[in-house]
């Protein structure tokens, strides 16, 4: 189906100053046993019901704090890059700064700039139980170069997915335009979710954590069928991601969230 949005330009590029992760005294890595108790549905554009054990206050139950996808202001992560040889091919920091978006509290999250001095910064809000990513610039610390917009929003993780299961398909309209917000280039897009295992114990450099694992499919357009593989673990966030068809692997190395987990 074909749906026509009318597109928000937006013109603000937010700037943002590197983070060191600071070392601290290890914490003992948070487990999963949440006490959510009751299914939640996602609101927006037609979607299959996700099934799971947690409600729409679920997360906020100890703040963010409950979240695997935790959006808190002056948290960041570190990952290392490696191929499928176990070749380290990069170091990703990524930075989370407070923000809001169409009334949704949520994060602005920078990673560090590539080879060309470009970064990427995307905002994410939570509705409910779910993070979305509604808008995303990347450019350079005096420009962007391209903005896009998501509506409803593109899935992160929802915290209603306790469960191992097929969590059925999320779909939503992708707004591509240039860095001065025109030429607009629309596209319906769509993903698949699968929890393949709940309590999966992952060990990386940060620490050994329990996680839950996601598998992420691409439904539509030229890469369909493209699968994405993530571990979340509990108050911490994204632990390791897979990424086949791009040889890429990430590994969390350093993680530091305001009053809650700093490793190693």
């Amino acid at each position: 189906m074909v749906r026509t949005v009318s597109m928000r330009r937006k013109t603000t590029v937010f700037l943002f100053t590197l983070a060191i992760v600071s070392a601290c005294g290890q914490e003992t890595p948070p487990g999963t046993d949440g006490t959510s108790t009751s299914p939640s549905t996602e609101t927006g554009d037609p979607v299959a019901t996700s099934t799971g054990s947690a409600d729409d206050t679920s997360v906020m139950m100890g703040g963010e704090y409950d979240s695997y996808y935790p959006l808190i202001d002056g948290a960041s992560w570190t990952y290392v890059a490696t191929n499928s040889m176990g070749q380290a091919t990069g170091t990703e920091i990524v930075d989370a700064v407070a923000t809001e978006w169409d009334g949704k509290t949520g994060v602005v999250l920078t990673d560090n700039p590539n080879g060309n001095g470009e970064f990427t910064q995307s905002t994410i809000v939570r509705d409910g139980t779910i993070a979305y990513r509604v808008h995303k610039v990347v450019g350079t610390q005096t420009q962007p170069n391209l903005i896009v917009d998501y509506t409803p929003g593109f899935t992160r993780f929802d915290d209603a997915w306790t469960d191992v299961g097929v969590k059925g398909e999320r779909v939503y309209v992708r707004v591509e335009s240039d860095g001065d917000g025109l030429n607009p280039d629309t596209e319906d897009r769509g993903h698949t979710y699968e929890v393949t295992a709940v309590d999966e114990e992952v060990t990386v450099a940060a620490g050994t954590f329990s996680c839950i694992v996601v598998e992420r499919t691409r439904t539509t357009g030229a890469t369909a069928g493209e699968r994405v593989v993530f571990w979340y673990a509990k108050g911490v966030g994204k632990v390791r991601e897979e990424r086949p068809a791009d040889n890429r692997i990430e590994e969390l190395i350093a993680v530091s969230i305001p009053g809650g987990v700093v490793l190693p």
